[in-house]
């Protein structure tokens, strides 16, 4: 429709409104208008005005005469101001300017004294005026998507506000008044450049909702966040009691073998020259005080041992605020080479990190540094590496030793110029480290350590907050809900690795491939194998072991599934070779005939798109991913190697894992190989990106058709950008490697993380797949537990069938992500009343609602066969509260009646007749129930669809809020959460599990 048509069109819209009696609502929404008719002022009773949509650059001045109106809906237009006139229209409620180009709020709006919902998103606000403070009814305020640096003190005045949105702005400080809004439920602050937060917001405790994702938050309010929202007040409270400021980081000193960072360490110290200083085992740590402006800086100063075989655990030490020290020593000729490799392991791991090179063995007569500074800079930046020293560590003829004091006022200058420098923390908690931190023991029991916050002020509840953020920032190694873990606290981390260093270094276990037996672990442990090392304890022998196997290190090994096994396998020292011949049974050329086979490319680039190393990476998913080894019934079926692993996963197919260059590759065979695809790149995704600050991972998927005339098909297509082609509506995409067109539906069908929610669904009726469901749970039931024969007789649409199953659940989990860190995700319920159905207008009633096992997918009382009651509650629910759940209850009620029949069969705990019918009728009340208010409520309205409908999974991750309420409503019956216990799995994702699956975790 040409423009001038449109307009001609909207007038004539207007006029058949003006005619109809009592006209309330008028859309002129998706009609390309560039400007809205005058006439439209003739529409005096308006309350309702659509204009989304369209091309608009401005409103006109007449539609001040519009002075009914209570909601107006701009978005999606061109306007680069509201006009002043906007002021007449004092009872609007609603006001939706989303979407435009704007970059400023005109005071007028001041006169909107009854708005309620306010939203000015994806705009170019760089300011908020304070006129905004007139707004005092305003319960929704959205600013998201601008370029605010700054929010006004004047927002204090907004008590009745209930969300407010400030994500993906330029924000580098809240105002304290933020404690007025005293009402808020949601406040969204991610995407910012925020490093702290107001004391005044540990004021608003009932926030059921802060979010903080990505901003450059300080470390120890990071670390407090990623425990919850529960954690982080409570963090905050204890900081706004009383504060004190630190001026303290690391200093981190790595490089190769014998080039002189420890003596460079002691120099930095003062320490008195030793000659003939011994090489360091794992790694060292020793104060380090500087000034700088007359503020004394303490450092902690990490010496890391420099053999290659380290670099794996030494990455796990890596953090910020810290200052690094690359050395290197010219007597061996040039290194430039080593120089930039340990940069670049910096780099991938801490992106802002500072840098600083230093040449050692610098006094007369010994050998210039010969090193290419520029290209260093070129490659890493002049905000990276700071600067270029030349140091000779041993003091001659009683003097300073050459080039120290210049790298020392360098290393302070650095380090007053860390963002973190100068923190404030809680005042209780740092006593309490500092004394744990000065204590000579490397350990402490647990309830020693709490007993010492005690004697700080410290209850028990923040005690263990204390604890966790501080595993979590690299002061203290605890694990709170590991029952091998919990009782003890490491409080020298270096003490810990030193006792990793004498098993990577040990001859014995790397002649056997990693294999080592803990008897003989407890022997390296007891008798170090280096001079002058005393031996550790042996009651600590198991902690070492268990928190190796925490830092993907090492994994207990299976030989016969009827004996408890002693033996681990220490991952890096796997053979490098492949196993071809084991290779070659398991793997044919082609899949059996009624498997697919689905690739996926996971491909490892630095910030500047080049391909990247993420050092380890291999060792790690060999630990992470050994649930699904092949040999996790019997080692010897083992296959893997330094670059490769095979997996099996049941009913989801076989999985062949390839390191290749910098890429790794994921081909996966079954019935139905998306979901384990999915998994497996998710995991490898998470993992490079969560370790490897400094790395991405982009998703690939290989060509269709041959490159060139006899060369199989070599060209990778980057996932994002064949969805981004086909928003554009382009149907195919050429093949980076020769060219060739491909059709990108074809090349998505390839990449299940690509796929929307809808196209993996179940495309039969509910019912249909619920038979068929029930068919496999009798053929699982009559296994009788025997797990290598669980799954041999299904049919390959059987399998597949479960395997979609399981995708539709992990989906669901996956949308509600954040809302686990405070709560459980699954139940079920029914109504209470037995006449329930017999009053559909109903204004409460009451509910008895079950909480689920996370891991097992089953009900708490199914797996507490001495305690029906734990887990089950009853709750008083209002109408209007059922209304605004019933979307994510539906969704909930569905997908669990899926994963019922075949729930267990994974844990081999499949429910017996009895239960499984109890929890079937219970499902099947709750859905009732869903529908019998659909139909009753006006103002509801759900998909008649009888599958569960992802197709609106934004909306279903909209219900956040909801469980967030129901949450609470369930602390207030039982904190404990019927017996769930917190954990997280290898993503660092929260899970809420039965204490019996904790081990799991």
């Amino acid at each position: 429709m040409a423009r001038d048509e449109a307009y001609q069109y909207a007038e004539k819209f207007i006029a058949q409104s003006k005619n109809a009696e009592n006209k309330k609502i008028l859309s002129l929404s998706d009609m390309k208008l560039t400007e809205v008719p005058e006439s439209i002022a003739s529409l005096t009773p308006l309350q309702m005005l659509f204009l989304y949509n369209n091309q608009l650059t401005k409103l006109p001045e007449s539609i001040a005469s519009l002075t009914q109106l209570q909601l107006l809906n701009l978005s999606n237009n061109q306007l680069t101001q509201l006009p002043e006139s906007i002021a007449s229209l004092t009872q609007l409620k609603n006001l939706e300017v989303s979407s435009n180009q704007l970059t400023e709020v005109p005071d007028a709006i001041a006169s909107l004294t009854q708005l309620q919902e306010l939203n000015l998103s994806n705009n170019q606000l760089t300011e908020v005026p304070d006129a905004i403070a007139s707004l005092t009814q305003l319960q929704m305020l959205d600013l998201r998507n601008n370029q605010l640096t700054e929010v006004p003190e004047s927002i204090a005045s907004l008590t009745q506000l209930q969300r407010l949105d400030l994500s993906n702005n330029r924000l580098t400080e809240v105002p304290e008044s933020i404690a007025s809004l005293t009402q808020l439920q949601i406040l969204d602050l991610s995407n910012n450049q925020l490093r702290s937060l107001p004391k005044s917001i540990a004021s608003l405790t009932p926030l059921p909702q802060l979010k903080l994702d990505s901003n450059p938050l300080n470390p120890d309010i990071a670390a407090a966040y990623e425990q919850g929202s529960r954690a982080l007040f409570q963090y905050l409270r204890a900081k706004a009691e009383a504060r004190v400021t630190l001026n303290e980081a690391k200093l981190i000193i790595i490089g190769e073998g014998e080039v002189g960072k420890s003596c460079l360490l002691g120099a930095l110290r003062g320490d008195e020259w030793v000659e003939g200083r011994p090489t360091t085992h794992g790694i060292e740590i020793k104060p380090v005080a500087v000034t700088h402006s007359d503020t004394e800086i303490i450092l902690n100063g990490w010496d890391f041992g420099g053999q290659r075989v380290y670099r794996p655990t030494h990455q796990l030490f890596f953090s910020a605020p810290a200052v690094y020290l690359v050395v290197w020593k010219p007597r061996e000729g040039p290194q430039q080479g080593f120089v930039r490799e340990w940069i670049t392991l910096i780099k991938h791991r801490q992106p802002e990190a500072k840098v600083l090179v230093v040449a050692t063995h610098g006094g007369p007569g010994q050998r210039q540094p010969d090193i290419d500074r520029q290209e260093i800079l070129d490659r890493f930046g002049s905000d990276m590496v700071l600067g270029f020293f030349h140091v000779d560590s041993k003091p001659t003829n009683d003097k300073d030793c050459t080039g120290l004091a210049d790298l020392k006022a360098a290393i302070a200058s650095v380090a007053a110029s860390l963002p973190e420098m100068g923190q404030t923390v809680p005042a209780k908690w740092q006593r309490a480290r500092e004394i744990l931190q000065t204590n000579n023991k490397a350990y402490l029991p647990y309830d020693d350590v709490i007993a010492l916050c005690a004697q700080q002020g410290i209850d028990e509840e923040q005690a263990e907050l204390f604890l966790r953020i501080s595993n979590t920032l690299g002061h203290f190694i605890h694990y709170d809900y590991d029952p091998t873990l919990r009782d003890i606290v490491i409080l020298k981390p270096d003490w810990l690795a030193k006792a990793i260093s004498f098993v990577l270094d040990d001859q014995m276990t790397r002649q056997r491939n990693g294999l080592v037996e803990f008897d003989y672990l407890s022997q390296l442990w007891s008798n170090p194998p280096v001079a002058d090392e005393e031996g550790y304890p042996p009651e600590l022998h198991p902690i070492f072991l268990r928190l190796m196997d925490r830092f993907d290190l090492s994994y207990r090994v299976v030989f016969d599934p009827a004996k408890t096994s002693n033996t681990s396998l220490i991952a890096q020292l796997v053979p490098d070779i492949r196993p071809q011949e084991k290779l070659t049974a398991n793997w044919g050329e082609q899949p059996e005939s009624e498997d697919r086979q689905q690739v996926q490319i996971c491909r490892i680039v630095d910030n500047r798109g080049q391909f990247a190393v993420a050092e380890g990476l291999f060792y790690q998913l060999i630990v992470r991913l050994h649930k699904y080894s092949l040999g996790r019934f019997n080692y010897e079926d083992s296959i893997h190697w330094k670059r490769g692993l095979m997996l099996e996963n049941d009913y989801n197919g076989r999985a062949l894992l390839e390191y290749i260059d910098t890429d790794v590759k994921i081909t996966v065979r079954a019935a139905y190989p998306e979901r384990f695809l999915s998994y497996l790149t998710e995991e490898i995704k998470s993992l490079v990106e969560y370790f490897w600050e400094g790395l991405d991972c982009n998703i690939m998927v290989p060509c269709l058709t041959p490159c060139g005339k006899n060369d199989p098909g070599n060209g990778l297509f980057e996932i994002e950008k064949l969805i981004e082609s086909k928003k554009e509506n382009r149907d195919e995409f050429p093949c980076p490697q020769c060219g060739k067109w491909q059709n990108i539906d074809r090349l998505l069908n390839n990449a299940p993380l690509a796929q929307p929610s809808a196209q993996i669904l179940l495309t039969a009726k509910l019912t249909d797949v619920q038979d068929t469901l029930q068919v496999i749970r009798q053929e699982l039931s009559a296994k009788d537990g025997r797990d290598r024969e669980l799954y041999d007789e299904l049919t390959k649409q059987q399998l597949a069938t479960m395997s979609k199953v399981d995708m539709q659940f992990a989906d669901m989990m996956q949308m509600l992500t954040d809302e686990a860190k405070d709560g459980p995700r699954l139940f079920s319920f029914k109504p209470i009343e037995p006449g329930f159905f017999d009053h559909p207008k109903w204004i409460s009633a009451k509910f008895q609602l079950t909480l689920w096992c996370e891991h097992s997918r089953q009900p708490i009382p199914a797996l507490n066969p001495n305690n029906k009651k734990q887990g089950v509650y009853e709750l008083n629910l209002s109408r209007e509260w059922f209304i605004k759940a019933a979307p994510y209850f539906k969704v909930m009620t569905g997908v669990l009646s899926l994963v019922l029949p075949v729930a267990g069969s994974a844990t081999k705990l499949m429910l017996d007749d009895t239960t499984y019918q109890a929890i079937e009728e219970q499902l099947d009340l709750g859905q009732k129930s869903i529908e019998s208010i659909s139909k009753t409520s006006e103002v509801f309205a759900l998909s008649n669809n009888d599958a569960p409908d992802f197709v609106q999974g934004g909306v279903i991750r909209g219900q956040g809020a909801i469980l967030r309420e129901l949450h609470a409503l369930l602390k207030e019956k039982d904190p404990g959460f019927g017996g769930l216990v917190r954990v997280q799995n290898q993503r660092r994702e929260f899970l809420w599990v039965h204490p019996d699956f904790v081990n799991e975790y």
